[in-house]
């Protein structure tokens, strides 16, 4: 990990706030108590920035198809707003990140004709490297007025707006040596929060957080008919090799990918909203996953936010689980196990560990009310568990065999927690 990374990432539940869609910053400094209330700790804004206009995606253009990276868009506010609206958040305990788009700008940007030498070039003029992308023309990092300019644009936003992170936008298309650069110059500024849109484990040299792509990836080829949940379950204990206690950004939707509503039936929505608390990481919520919202925001035409529409029972279910994990050390801190179970295809069993605490957490998350047997092995055998059930409110008291197998009555999910005698 980065020489300077903080130590409480885990603590980290983040909020990815869609400032278009709420109308602008003043809508979004009105909700700020209410996501803070859902016990976030971190809001997140999408790029506030003017949108280019030519090969422009949709009505208003993609955000991360940005015209002038030293500017707000003036539909969204002014930067006295944004800057009220960074205080605000301040005000009641919460961190704010700006999204950083470095790889590429607009086709249109405030560069392009300024310093046309800052950009690739094929014989047809400005290029880019994903020929989808229509909208914008990437950078030239062999350039190092470039560099300058890109660093020099992370401190104004600091110094002006006093920011307290960044999410840098499909970072691993840039050199890795830009990140090192600008993170050494940035932080002598201010301590910051730098998080790569990448799953690749080198990115951990210039940054706290990458994003769990690698794992994601795996559950929507699930939902999409082409993987098992258990390849997925299996692919934490991988995970736990391969990043070597670097901490992961969990999520189950973010503004790239469908609403996890759109995929899991609603009995089944609180049971997956549980499994992501209990993961080791650090956690993403997109703007509206708190009401259970199904349908994915359009980025590119435009789109407001109506949370009437969602569920305000969800929101408080949300609420009272993330108020758990904020409580809960075990849940935040303790070493993540999958435990094999009797329906791997059906199910998953998240133990973990902390000192003596003990935190366990079955989900059923593709089948009927079921049995569902558990194999500790060395872990736990022939004892007693004294247990909280979260789910009923109540104790419950549990029997781990000789062999280390224990079955539970599982309808949707069980999470219980127990302090035991076990080191």
């Amino acid at each position: 990990m980065a020489l300077n990374t903080p130590e409480n990432l885990e603590d980290m539940v983040i909020y990815e706030v869609f400032a278009r869609a709420y109308g602008g910053f003043s809508a979004v400094e009105e909700d700020l108590e209410r996501i803070k209330k859902l016990g976030v700790n971190t809001v997140w804004f999408m790029p506030i920035h003017p949108a280019g206009k030519i090969n422009a995606k949709g009505t208003l253009g993609s955000p991360y198809a940005i015209r002038d990276y030293r500017a707000v868009d003036p539909h969204l506010g002014t930067d006295e707003d944004f800057k009220h609206l960074v205080s605000s958040a301040h005000s009641i305990g919460l961190k704010v990140m700006m999204d950083v788009v470095f790889n590429h700008m607009a086709v249109d940007s405030v560069l392009i004709n300024e310093h046309p030498e800052w950009f690739l070039h094929d014989e047809n003029g400005p290029s880019r490297k994903v020929k989808d992308w229509t909208d914008v023309v990437d950078f030239d990092f062999s350039n190092f007025e470039l560099m300058e300019y890109l660093v020099d644009t992370l401190k104004f936003w600091i110094r002006k707006f006093d920011v307290d992170g960044f999410r840098c936008d499909v970072a691993g298309l840039i050199p890795i040596t830009f990140w090192h650069r600008a993170r050494a110059e940035v932080s002598e500024l201010k301590k910051l929060i730098w998080l790569s849109e990448s799953k690749e484990p080198y990115m951990y040299q210039a940054f706290d957080l990458t994003y769990d792509y690698d794992g994601y990836d795996i559950l929507k080829a699930h939902f999409n008919g082409k993987g098992s949940l258990n390849d997925y379950s299996m692919h934490f204990e991988y995970q736990k090799q391969v990043f070597n206690g670097n901490v992961k950004l969990r999520f189950l939707e973010n503004h790239d990918q469908e609403r996890i509503a759109h995929y899991v039936s609603t009995d089944k929505l609180q049971a997956w909203t549980t499994f992501l608390a209990v993961q080791k990481g650090a956690l993403l919520l997109y703007n509206g996953q708190e009401f259970a919202l199904s349908d994915k925001p359009d980025i590119f035409n435009e789109y407001r936010f109506d949370f009437s529409k969602g569920d305000t029972n969800f929101e408080i279910f949300m609420k009272e689980l993330l108020t758990l994990r904020n409580q809960t050390e075990v849940m935040r801190y303790g070493q993540m196990h999958i435990i094999k179970n009797s329906v791997p295809n059906e199910a998953i069993a998240v133990f973990r560990k902390m000192a003596n605490s003990i935190l366990l957490y079955i989900g059923n998350l593709e089948g009927e009310p079921q049995k569902i047997t558990l194999e500790f092995e060395r872990k736990f055998s022939d004892t007693y568990i004294h247990a909280f059930d979260h789910v009923k409110n109540k104790p419950h008291t549990f029997y781990i065999n000789k062999d280390g197998k224990v079955t539970f009555d599982v309808n949707d999910y069980l999470l219980l927690s127990s302090v035991t005698e076990n080191e």
